[in-house]
């Protein structure tokens, strides 16, 4: 395996932990995991349920695709990878800006 392939686990990775923690932090704080349905009811912490949702969302696509994998791997397939380019995504904008790799 060569560095790049590494590099590129590592952002991936990385943007699925802190998924992770924001939807445990999340369901910590009010008692219910981040949903889509967090924006049917509107309240003054829009904002904060909208963010919660962003950095939550490649964890709940690949949940979502893995859960779907029995029934249709074609399109199970499709939503993990978009959750994990998703991910990757994240974990790159956070390895950038919060620990400097360039």
């Amino acid at each position: 395996m060569e560095t790049w392939h590494f590099i590129w686990m590592l952002a991936a990775l990385t943007g699925l932990a802190v998924a992770g923690v924001t939807g445990s932090g999340w369901a910590l704080v009010t008692g219910e995991f981040p949903r889509i349905w967090l924006l049917s009811r509107y309240s003054v912490a829009m904002p904060l349920k909208l963010a919660a949702l962003l950095a939550y969302g490649p964890l709940g696509l690949v949940r979502a695709g893995l859960s779907h994998a029995d029934q249709n791997p074609v399109l199970a397939l499709l939503i993990v990878s978009l959750g994990l380019a998703w991910s990757f995504m994240h974990g790159v904008f956070i390895m950038v800006n919060l620990f400097g790799f360039t």
